[in-house]
């Protein structure tokens, strides 16, 4: 069984790999406020298990594995700071309190936090009280799209993408609170940024 010692290890890690920071044994020690001896002794640890490759005086490329290990860390991270922000938890806590519930949320409650979180979101004036923002489904869900939010502008240019009212949407990828959704529509798939997801309003399938 992984420990929370090995998670928070993998999520800074990837952290780190996903601000384009250098993934050194220095760089790593100072995220994680530990001795550069004990990162050391840690990482060589790590690529035994198969989650890292360690290269002395280079640092450490995360695996296939670890990579997925840390994404889903750094995810549930994410996702418990922005529920914790909705209970109306002082800011100066929520990193704090995110850092200890990561390791002991199941997989199927951080979904549903998250879509709880986003769906709950203010709704444009006069929208039907079924829709939910296109971010709020997750990577495999469906939606058909019941209106575009934003002005006309933006329904034009969307339209000219095929994303249309009566619409059926997949979700392939969405990368929870941050970065462009993937998206499969009318046989075509497509990378739309959050801001332009959060105005396409669906009702879920």
């Amino acid at each position: 069984m992984i420990t929370e010692s090995v998670e928070e290890y993998l999520e800074t890690i990837y952290r780190l790999y996903e601000r384009g920071v250098a993934t050194t044994t220095t760089n790593i020690a100072k995220e994680l406020k530990v001795a550069p001896a004990s990162a050391t002794q840690m990482l060589k640890k790590l690529a035994k298990q198969g989650y890292l490759k360690y290269t002395p005086y280079r640092g450490v490329t995360l695996t296939a594995k670890g990579k997925r290990t840390g994404k889903e860390i750094l995810r549930k991270h994410r996702v418990m700071e922005k529920f914790l922000g909705t209970l109306g938890i002082p800011k100066s806590k929520i990193h704090k309190e995110a850092c200890e519930l990561e390791h002991h949320i199941p997989h199927d409650l951080e979904r549903a936090i998250y879509q709880k979180v986003e769906g709950e979101k203010p709704l444009p004036p006069g929208a039907p009280s079924d829709v939910v923002p296109l971010t709020s489904l997750l990577d495999g869900q469906k939606g058909v799209i019941s209106f575009i939010g934003g002005g006309r502008g933006a329904s034009q240019r969307l339209a000219d993408l095929g994303l249309t009212p009566r619409t059926e949407i997949t979700v392939i990828k969405s990368a929870l609170f941050r970065g462009p959704l993937l998206i499969s529509v009318r046989g075509t798939t497509l990378a739309i940024g959050r801001g332009v997801a959060s105005r396409i309003f669906v009702r879920a399938k």
